[in-house]
This record gives C-alpha cells, sequence and structure tokens, in this order.
C-alpha cells in the first residue's frame, strides 16, 4: 500500500508540475545579433562562438545584420556589413535557426540590400514564418543606437514592429499598482504568466532578488 500511495504521489507530482517551454535561436556563420525584444544586445567579441539565444515561448523581435568577407580574392576583400534588419516572429517550445544566403562580392552584397534572402526554419528544415522590414539608418552614424532606434520603429506602421511592447509593459505596470497588497485574484494562470514574463526580463541580480522575497513569504 505504501508503495502504491508513492507512486500515485509522484505521477501526481510530476503531472502538476508546471513545465517551462522555451524557444532556442541559433544565429549562422556570419549573422550578427543587436537588439532583442527591444534591448541592445553585447556579443563576446570578434572570435566568439556563435549566439545561441533562448527565449520564453511568445512573440519576439531581433535586429540583426549579415557580415561577409567581399572581393575578388583573398588580397582584395574586405568585411562588409548589410542594412540592419528586423524580424519578428512567434515560437513556442522549438529550436530554430537563422542564415543568409552567402554574399561573396559587393554586388550580391548590394543585391541583399535590395532583396534580403534570410532563411528561417526549425529543426526539420521546414521554414518558419517571420516579419521582415529594414531598420534605416539616418545620417552618419559611427556608432548605431539600436535601443533608441527600435523604440522608435515600433511606433511606426512597419508590419515588422512590435508596438504593442511598450503599451503591454504600461498595462501590467498599472494593474500592479491598483491591485491591493495581498489580495489574491481569480484568475492565478494570469499571475504565473506574468510573474513568468518578468523573471525571464530579469538581469540576473534581480532574478535572484525574486528569488529571495518569495522564499522570504513577505
Amino acid at each position: 500500500m505504501k508503495t502504491m500511495s508513492l507512486s500515485i504521489l509522484v505521477a501526481a507530482t510530476l503531472i502538476s508540475a508546471p513545465v517551462i517551454a522555451e524557444v532556442n535561436l541559433h544565429l549562422d556563420e556570419g549573422v550578427r545579433l543587436h537588439a532583442v525584444d527591444g534591448k541592445a544586445y553585447s556579443d563576446r567579441g570578434l572570435f566568439s562562438a556563435k549566439p545561441m539565444l533562448t527565449l520564453a515561448d511568445g512573440v519576439h523581435q531581433i535586429v540583426v545584420d549579415y557580415q561577409a568577407e567581399v572581393g575578388r580574392n583573398r588580397d582584395d576583400s574586405v568585411i562588409e556589413a548589410s542594412d540592419a534588419f528586423v524580424i519578428l516572429f512567434e515560437a513556442e517550445d522549438e529550436s530554430l535557426t537563422l542564415s543568409a544566403e552567402e554574399v561573396s562580392t559587393r554586388k550580391q552584397m548590394e543585391d541583399f540590400n535590395e532583396k534580403p534572402e534570410w532563411v528561417f526554419h526549425d529543426d526539420s528544415e521546414a521554414d518558419h514564418q517571420f516579419r521582415l522590414d529594414v531598420l534605416e539608418k539616418t545620417g552618419f552614424q559611427l556608432v548605431r543606437d539600436y535601443e533608441r532606434e527600435i523604440a522608435e520603429f515600433n511606433k511606426g506602421p512597419s508590419k515588422a514592429a512590435l508596438s504593442n511592447l511598450t503599451s503591454v509593459d504600461a498595462e501590467s505596470n498599472a494593474a500592479a499598482r491598483s491591485m491591493p497588497p495581498g489580495e489574491p485574484v481569480d484568475d492565478q494562470e494570469m499571475v504565473i504568466e506574468m510573474l513568468r514574463y518578468w523573471y525571464m526580463k530579469a538581469d540576473e541580480k534581480t532574478k535572484s532578488e525574486m528569488k529571495h522575497w518569495i522564499n522570504s513569504g513577505e
């Protein structure tokens, strides 16, 4: 009887335990990431490995460009980067890879900027749907401020704009301010989703503080 009770308890625990699904995004050779969901992204250097991002399920927006060595031969080649592009996509519990058609000449780079050939697929090589637009560069810039640029971009009518990013945050903050402390709400699933959303947005220090606050029971 004890063995059966233990088996039932373990089974119930496994069934009730929340499964946090995630999206793994791989960037292929030459693809450089500049921003994720409105925040600037800094890589680890020129010779770092190809980045792999772990994202929560849902809608995401990234800013990327494609960098390649172009020229007639190795002695005459230079490193050039394409325009910056905004990619908006939705994914759930899957692994995706973003790549681009190989570019080796300046003419091919010009053609890529005019008609970008991005390839977005899952592990089974099936195409993954996404929306694409160019992030226009205004004037002469030695260093681009991608956070500011994507914030302005998201105010516009582009199909790749994540126009609800600010409004969702604002609505969540307003709801939190208007909720009486210590008073539980009926929709506990919404509470879990909101906690998970803000936890995924937090840096490591804030995550540690959140865990401490939850464990303290305050």
